[in-house]
């Protein structure tokens, strides 16, 4: 799993998510698959590794306030940057995570269950299904691409779900894809500093076992997004079809170009 992975001296969570076999015997092309935490604290020698990767367009999730606040250092002219204003509110505001923590009582238990609340709206949220048509639409036209949030791993894990989905990727690799994040961005070591970090901002102490649960991944997380798509579609692949314009013609084009 760590050849996915992909070091920068400030970019985080950068990896490969091809690989995988599918249910056919086919394996998605690697060096075309790219999922990653946001590129603002990107150095010029990041910034010089990405431009040589040949990256055709990005798709960034985040919202407006969230890219006003820290802005990408990357992509330049090189690459399509996707990204949408819906929803925004004209001024600065808090993420939805640190609101959360504010009116939370900071308890492990309380904050998993904002986090298994929020997995099962982000399907449904109409910003990220916009973006989420993009993502495969683009992926659609060729080339590689990245998919990234903040941290890359809720709004970016399901998208990457989605996309191994309806590449023919079985649940367990999905599943390890996602949770690879926990390793891959080293939650243990970094935690502290985030801590800190989110501690400045919202001018209150915070305990960390109650924080840990947000800031990694858990496979509950992705199972309650996907038991509600579940629940409201039928399945993730008619909600990709009904929601995403990814219907079986799609799919098959997609597997055609990213699956050999």
């Amino acid at each position: 799993m760590h050849d996915r992975l992909i070091n920068f001296d400030r970019v985080l969570n950068f990896r490969d998510f091809g690989g995988w076999e599918t249910g056919d015997g086919a394996r998605v092309v690697r060096g075309v698959l790219w999922r990653s935490a946001a590129f603002n604290d990107a150095t010029d020698a990041d910034v010089a590794k990405l431009d040589a990767m040949g990256v055709r367009f990005l798709v960034d999730l985040r919202r407006p306030e969230e890219r006003a606040h820290e802005p990408n250092r990357w992509p330049g002219e090189s690459a399509r940057v996707i990204c949408s204003d819906e929803g925004a509110s004209g001024g600065p505001s808090l993420p939805p995570h640190l609101i959360a923590l504010m009116q939370s009582d900071l308890s492990p238990q309380s904050t998993r269950a904002y986090m298994m609340s929020l997995y099962r709206e982000i399907p449904f949220d109409p910003r990220l299904i916009k973006l989420y048509r993009d993502w495969f639409a683009e992926l659609g036209e060729g080339g590689a691409g990245v998919i990234h949030c903040a941290a890359g791993k809720d709004r970016t894990g399901i998208g990457c779900a989605l996309t191994l989905l309806a590449l023919g990727v079985d649940e367990e690799a999905v599943f390890a894809d996602y949770e690879f994040t926990n390793a891959a961005v080293d939650l243990e070591k970094r935690l502290p500093r985030i801590q800190e970090r989110m501690e400045e901002r919202l001018a209150r102490k915070l305990d960390t076992e109650a924080l840990r649960p947000m800031l990694g991944v858990e496979v509950d997380y992705l199972r309650a997004a996907l038991d509600a798509i579940d629940a409201r579609y039928g399945s993730a692949l008619a909600y990709m079809e009904q929601a995403l314009g990814v219907g079986e013609g799609e799919r098959a084009r997609l597997r055609e170009r990213l699956a050999g």
